[in-house]
């Protein structure tokens, strides 16, 4: 059966707001501070990045919009070059480029989940750490597989629930603010040969994940207008959180 368009402007944000704030947030913000000359040039990355991602969002609200089906990437690259640049993008997709990402956040998320409640299986410590995240992988595929319904709830809870932590993780960081000491043996820490090129790539990474609006295209409601709006209101969204969390970052722990 053709795709159901189940999805409101409120499902499609949070699909592009949740696939956006990922692991980088979390794991590269030391690694984006360290290749960047100082306060300013840390938080202008970061705004520089949103607005490449803003750019990116309107160009695929532009496509999608003209061509709301799923697929994505795959519809355009083959109306553009025809069918076999379109099968060769998406098997590389299929093959490579998604189960890489779905690994890397899984072992992120493992790794999380580890230190919050241990799982000590077998002889290997590492056990633990492959249950969490094969686990992981193996439910968020069942939900999808039962249907766009309890997809999109699950999606609209995961998302809702991340961002409320990460603005109260904010709220603790902008209340508190570490020691002199403290912040002051975390900068000594720091790369001596700042390389703005690597905290771009970084950042990109961050944002990366907008143009997945477009592999759902053909289940959002109203396409014409959700499509723009959704793209517009996550990536201005997240560009917005993620300033205001290196804030909390800067404050509590100095740069």
């Amino acid at each position: 059966p053709a795709p159901q368009r189940h999805l409101t402007l409120f499902d499609s944000t949070s699909i592009i707001v949740g696939i956006i704030i990922g692991a980088t947030i979390y794991e590269s913000t030391p690694l984006i501070a360290q290749n960047v000359w100082g306060v300013w040039s840390l938080l202008g990355a970061w705004v520089l990045g949103g607005f490449l991602s803003f750019v990116g969002a309107l160009c695929y609200a532009e496509l999608a919009t003209a061509y709301p089906r799923s697929g994505g990437d795959f519809v355009y690259l083959t109306r553009a070059f025809d069918r076999p640049m379109g099968f060769l993008f998406a098997w590389a997709q299929f093959w490579v480029v998604r189960p890489g990402s779905i690994g890397a956040m899984a072992f992120v998320f493992a790794r999380y989940a580890n230190q919050l409640v241990p799982l000590e299986i077998g002889a290997a410590k590492s056990n633990g750490l492959l249950v969490y995240a094969a686990g992981s992988v193996l439910a968020l595929s069942v939900v999808n597989v039962l249907g766009v319904r309890e997809g999109k709830w699950t999606q609209n809870i995961l998302t809702v629930t991340k961002v409320g932590c990460l603005l109260l993780v904010a709220v603790v960081g902008f209340w508190f603010a570490a020691a002199p000491e403290a912040a002051a043996k975390a900068a000594a820490g720091g790369a001596s040969s700042p390389n703005f090129g690597l905290a771009m790539i970084f950042i990109l990474f961050a944002y990366g994940g907008w143009a997945e609006m477009a592999y759902v295209g053909a289940e959002v409601r109203d396409p014409k207008r959700n499509i723009l709006r959704a793209l517009t209101l996550g990536t201005v969204a997240v560009a917005v959180i993620y300033v205001v969390v290196m804030l909390a970052f800067l404050h509590a722990l100095g740069f």
